[in-house]
This record gives structure tokens, C-alpha cells and sequence, in this order.
């Protein structure tokens, strides 16, 4: 279980935060290391961090504290939480939009606690084809409040390469509870990205 947790951890991508907006693109941006879990963010497609989502209303849930957490489609901010100023975000925040259709794309932004201005981590999320949203969505029903399948479930996803399915269920707010199903919660979230190499993204704001 430790090495399959260990491998889970290292398939974990790390988002660097872009640099302000009002930096000249030849300049250096400043660059922090931000984990998102949920949805799993992949690699660079077309220059952008994107996300492919299996379920259409994913958890957002990123390690550490947040001053801002926007969803945008262009120039729309079509849902943004801010902080209160004294505690900042932290934690799993349920999806706050209509479900994602296949192949839609949205513009995560987060920007870390302490960060001014238009710093944002930019991560492209994309929803994914039909086949799997609604195999996913079957999936999580038959799974029902049952801590155990879930577990199960996870660790499947994860046995066959489907790191999306398995962080997607493992962080799903409308999942159950267990001390079992915790634990392996806090093993994920506590391992992620922990070895991650830090990359820097161009400073321009889409």
C-alpha cells in the first residue's frame, strides 16, 4: 500500500503560479508551487496546464491557503470566493457551476494566501467525453454512501493509471467518511507533489 501511495504521489503534477500580469512577458514571473488534487491537473497542452475532468462537477481542492479562487470562460468571471481577510481559503470547495459538458473548458485561477495583484495559478479545466463523464457519474452512484467501495474504487482508478478517476473520487465532497477512507485522504494530500519540479509559466494573464 506505501509503494502504490508513493507512485500515486509522484504521478501528481505541481501548477506554478503566473507570474502578474503587468510583468513584460520577457521578464521573469514569480513563480510558486501550487498542488492542485482535484481535478488533477496533467501536462502542458498548447503552452497551458489543463485538467481533463471524469466527473462533470469535480471538487476544487488545492494544498495550502488561498486569497482567491476564480472560474472564468474567456473575459467572464462566472464564480469567484475571495477571502474574509482574517482566514484565508483552505479546503475542498464543492463545484459551484452548472456540470461541466464534454469538452467544455474553464479557467481555474487560484491565487495563494499572501500573494498580491494578479498572481494566479492558471490551470485549463476541461470536461471530459461523454463515454467517461457518464461512466463516472454510473460509477460514483453504484458506490453510494458505502466508505469501503469508494476505497476500493479509488484504488482501482489508481491500479489502472487513472490517476484523474482515482484523485476525483478520493476528494469528491459528496463522498462518504471513514477512518480508512481518511487516512488514505490524508496520505494522498500529505505526499502530493512533495517532489515535484518547480517550472515557471509565462507571466501573461489569457
Amino acid at each position: 500500500m506505501a509503494a502504490r501511495l508513493l507512485l500515486f504521489a509522484a504521478l501528481l503534477g505541481c501548477l506554478p503560479v503566473a507570474g502578474s500580469a503587468r510583468t513584460p512577458p520577457e521578464l521573469p514571473g514569480e513563480a510558486l508551487a501550487i498542488c492542485l488534487l482535484s481535478p488533477a491537473a496533467g501536462p502542458e497542452v498548447h503552452g497551458r496546464v489543463q485538467a481533463v475532468s471524469p466527473l462533470a462537477d469535480p471538487t476544487i481542492f488545492a494544498r495550502g491557503q488561498f486569497e482567491e479562487i476564480r472560474l472564468e470562460r474567456g473575459d467572464q468571471v462566472l464564480w469567484k470566493q475571495r477571502s474574509n481577510g482574517i482566514e484565508p481559503l483552505e479546503g475542498p470547495i464543492a463545484w459551484p457551476l452548472p456540470p461541466l459538458r464534454p469538452g467544455e473548458k474553464l479557467l481555474l485561477r487560484l491565487r495563494p494566501a499572501g500573494i498580491s495583484g494578479d498572481n494566479f495559478a492558471n490551470v485549463e479545466v476541461v470536461g471530459a467525453s461523454a463515454s467517461t463523464l457518464n461512466d463516472t457519474a454510473r460509477l460514483r452512484q453504484a458506490l453510494g454512501r458505502d466508505p469501503a467501495a469508494w476505497r476500493r474504487a479509488v484504488i482501482q482508478a489508481l491500479d489502472g493509471a487513472r490517476t484523474a478517476e482515482a484523485l476525483a473520487l478520493l476528494f469528491d465532497v459528496n463522498g462518504p467518511s471513514s477512518p480508512e477512507l481518511n487516512a488514505l485522504r490524508r496520505e494522498v494530500h500529505d505526499r502530493a507533489c512533495d517532489a515535484a519540479i518547480l517550472g515557471r509559466t509565462d507571466p501573461a494573464s489569457p
